[in-house]
This record gives C-alpha cells, sequence and structure tokens, in this order.
C-alpha cells in the first residue's frame, strides 16, 4: 500500500509564481508516494476528487494538510495533517 497526502491551500486562488506544492510539503518533512493539490487553480478542485484520484492510484493510507502558500514558496500548515483513510 502507498501513503498519499492532499495538500489544500486555503489563502488565495492561485499560489505564487513559481510555488511548488509537492516540494513545499516534503521541505515540510511531510512523506507521502504521491502527493496532491486542491487549489481553484492548480491541481484537483475538491478534496474529495483528489482523494478518488488517490484511491484509484493504490494509496491505501492517505491524510490531508491544510495551508498557506507563503510567498516565500513555502507552505504554512494551519494544523496537523489528519488522517482520511487507512
Amino acid at each position: 500500500m502507498k501513503d498519499g497526502l492532499i495538500v489544500y491551500l486555503v489563502n488565495s486562488p492561485e499560489p505564487p509564481e513559481g510555488f511548488d506544492a509537492v516540494q513545499a510539503a516534503e521541505n515540510l518533512g511531510e512523506k507521502a508516494e504521491q502527493i496532491e493539490v486542491v487549489s481553484a487553480r492548480e491541481g484537483f478542485f475538491t478534496v474529495e476528487d483528489a482523494w478518488h484520484f488517490l484511491l484509484t492510484r493504490g494509496c491505501g493510507r492517505i491524510r490531508l494538510l491544510v495551508a498557506q502558500a507563503e510567498d516565500d514558496l513555502k507552505l504554512r500548515p494551519l494544523g496537523p495533517a489528519v488522517r482520511l483513510c487507512g
């Protein structure tokens, strides 16, 4: 079983120029085989869509990280990652 992580960006409809949510999540120490982003302009539009996508890709354990994208291309988590399943 693979681990999946959903990064839900809440602060703005568009992340800063050059922002890489996958790299930013890894810089926070969040480890997963597959990381998907939910935002208005990048990745999926809903957590449910990202969750379904990860399930169909073989992820048995999926966590959700709610965060803000900072101007210095980092993530500021608004809380700890929560387990959605697995």
